[in-house]
């Protein structure tokens, strides 16, 4: 077994049961024999456990911050890369739901403290997250798709706390909608709540 298929199997498992048992109940012993390799194999890679927790952090906001800069760099307009961006999250939450909800639900305390701290390299992808939403945004202000009557910088932070919240619920089963209707509705919403005066009309019309 090569150092990056150990290292991946170590990935997988420690994910599956920290979904199943919760961050603090699952031991490092545990993930390593399930993994297949040795414990002190596991520590080599990751150093302990809080590393491993890192890891599945920083792969899963690196892969969710390559999509949005996908969505950024297709030449949509900023309506229909706000489409795209609610669209793309809740697809990225679905195909990688255990993941989310060990993110979402078990986050040490110790490690938000340090990791998620000013200039950490955690908080600059929370805050790069921000960055690519406001652009987002910036770009339908732009070209007059979406109409902003706040601050772009403090709509993009609604914006992503709207998200946060909405998912960290449904990853606790406190939301009974599915994931892809909850997508539709926060689509809707946000289309409605940033429409330019002409389309709200539309909306109206319509509705």
């Amino acid at each position: 077994m090569s150092d990056t298929t150990r290292s991946r199997a170590i990935l997988a498992t420690a994910s599956r049961l920290f979904a199943k048992k919760g961050y603090s109940q699952a031991t490092t012993a545990e993930i390593a024999r399930e993994a297949g390799v040795a414990e002190g194999t596991l520590y080599h890679h990751f150093g302990c456990k809080d590393g491993i927790f890192l890891t599945l952090f920083d792969e899963t906001m690196e892969g969710f911050l390559s999509g949005i800069e996908e969505i950024l760099a297709g030449g949509r307009t900023g309506r229909e890369a706000l489409s795209a961006l609610v669209r793309f999250h809740f697809g990225y939450v679905s195909r990688h739901r255990e993941r989310f909800l060990i993110l979402l639900r078990d986050f040490p305390v110790h490690l938000a403290v340090e990791h998620l701290a000013a200039g950490s390299p955690q908080r600059v992808r929370v805050d790069r997250i921000t960055e690519l939403f406001s652009r987002v945004l910036a770009r339908g202000k732009s070209d007059g798709t979406l109409h902003l009557p706040f601050p772009v910088r403090e709509t993009a932070e609604m914006l992503r706390g709207s998200f946060y919240g909405t998912t960290r619920l449904k990853m606790l089963d406190l939301i009974q909608a599915p994931l892809p209707r909850l997508a539709r509705m926060m689509e809707s919403y946000w289309q409605k709540a940033l429409a330019p005066p002409r389309v709200m009309k539309n909306f109206r019309r319509t509705s």
